[in-house]
């Protein structure tokens, strides 16, 4: 068993989306004319060239362009970005504490695009590493799911841990055979870019923090980061169909070739739809995870309470647990925009932790789980959210949302209450590379001796 406490060892769905859809998009989708001219001038590649370029107050890049130098490298496939997160949680009524916590997480994102280099067509290297500090109000709430999803990665340590870590969560290959079709193998980030949803995504660095308004339901099994390989099919340009078999193994800090065959497998699939409904965008996406070959922890053989994990410790490893050998969740999302006052133009890109287009929308999540050996059976979270409501902040981003787990009839058996809650954020763009974030979280306790906790929190977001 890992070192991991019973929360984190939870199902991440957003299973490498980033990659998956960033690597299938043009660059018309993301860029700007001063991109496509710069696109234009470099030799075609998968991934459009970023626009580094303007002063402080407007470019998307903190560092900038260097001189000149980063657009370069970019015209030669190599693209880097370095993002940090930081935050501060502070219990103003209910939970566990009554004092505010603070910490952080910093991120390295490298893409090397092989076919704008002039080395392979179609070929794709993507790397992930990520560090992170401090502590958060995470299992400090009545409740086992987390309200500060970002304060989760890299997850190689106990949630409740102080100190630092350093981890390579993705290193993949992705290869297009055509411009329908292609493959990735490698290690993968699971937990990905969030829920592949305009506005309930953003791996809680942007937009919702809590996990239930940014993931689907959590589960037991699939790691954070291990080695996998999968299949991409593009039948059309809002059309996108992925499926992935993975290892058991997590290793976001470990060799993951230990323990290979005692860890167990998961088969992943999803497909995403984009549409448009009265000439505004909407979207679907429909998952399903199978996890099998593996001893899962039968949830009817705990006989303890788990006020302890609730509380924020973890689960006893002496106990002598029962075991089924697969385990299963489905599910999905949609979003709809209602008022939009900008050009739509294509597919939006639903992996860049931001609303696409000035407008609103609203966007509803269901999953439903095996609840033999999840802790969650059913998983529902519906909101509203956007980008610009104020004409003189066109760049801020704002949601509010709610969500409702019902927990497993088998593991707590009305031991615990059902686990619910409400939260409401604004976003403040201080300029395209620099956001701050307040948001307010109700959680109501699912243990009785606990009170419903008020969550106040800042995020602060710098893109370099």
């Amino acid at each position: 068993m890992s070192r991991q406490s019973f929360p984190l060892n939870s199902a991440i769905l957003g299973f490498s989306s980033a990659l998956l859809l960033m690597a299938s998009q043009s660059a018309a989708e993301e860029a700007d004319a001063g991109q496509e001219s710069a696109a234009a001038a470099a030799p075609q590649g998968l991934l459009p060239v970023p626009d580094y370029t303007g002063d402080f107050s407007e470019r998307s890049y903190l560092s900038g362009d260097w001189g000149g130098a980063r657009t370069d490298l970019a015209n030669k496939g190599l693209q880097f970005k370095l993002t940090s997160l930081t935050w501060a949680d502070g219990f103003v009524d209910g939970g566990t504490r009554s004092n505010t916590r603070a910490g952080g997480n910093l991120t390295l994102d490298v893409n090397w695009d092989l076919m704008r280099a002039g080395i392979m067509p179609g070929a794709l290297i993507s790397l992930r590493a990520e560090s992170r500090w401090g502590d958060s109000g995470n299992f400090s709430t009545g409740q086992i799911v987390p309200p500060n999803t970002g304060a989760l990665t890299p997850t190689n340590y106990s949630a409740m841990d102080d100190g630092y870590d350093l981890a390579l969560t993705q290193l993949v290959y992705t290869q297009f055979l055509s411009e329908k079709a292609g493959f990735l193998i490698g290690k993968l980030d699971l937990f990905g870019e969030g829920d592949t949803n305009e506005f309930a995504g953003g791996r809680g660095w942007t937009q919702f923090s809590n996990w239930s308004l940014s993931y689907g339901t959590p589960t037991l099994a699939v790691p954070a980061s291990t080695i996998g390989l999968g299949g991409i099919f593009l039948p059309n340009e809002n059309t996108t169909i992925t499926a992935l078999l993975t290892s058991g193994t997590e290793c976001v800090d470990s060799n993951c070739f230990d323990d290979l065959d005692d860890a167990g497998k998961a088969a992943i699939g999803s497909i995403a739809h984009q549409y448009t409904m009265g000439g505004k965008p909407g979207g679907v996406t429909g998952q399903a995870v199978y996890m099998f070959d593996k001893d899962f922890t039968e949830l009817d053989s705990l006989s303890f309470n788990l006020r302890d994990a609730i509380r924020g410790g973890s689960i006893n490893q002496g106990f002598d647990f029962g075991t089924e050998d697969d385990s299963w969740i489905v599910g999905g999302s949609v979003w709809q925009y209602l008022s939009v006052k900008d050009t739509v133009k294509g597919p939006l890109n639903l992996t860049n932790r931001v609303p696409d287009l000035r407008g609103w929308g609203v966007f509803g999540r269901l999953y439903f789980a095996d609840e033999d050996t999840n802790p969650w059976k059913t998983s529902v979270a519906f909101g509203a959210g956007g980008k610009g409501i104020f004409d003189s902040r066109p760049e801020d981003l704002f949601g509010v949302g709610y969500y409702y787990n019902d927990q497993s009839d088998t593991l707590f058996k009305d031991r615990i209450d059902d686990g619910q809650g409400a939260e409401v954020f604004y976003n403040f763009a201080i300029t395209p590379s620099i956001r701050f974030s307040t948001n307010l979280q109700w959680i109501k306790s699912v243990e009785p001796t606990i009170d419903d906790t008020t969550l106040l929190s800042a995020r602060l977001q710098v893109t370099f």
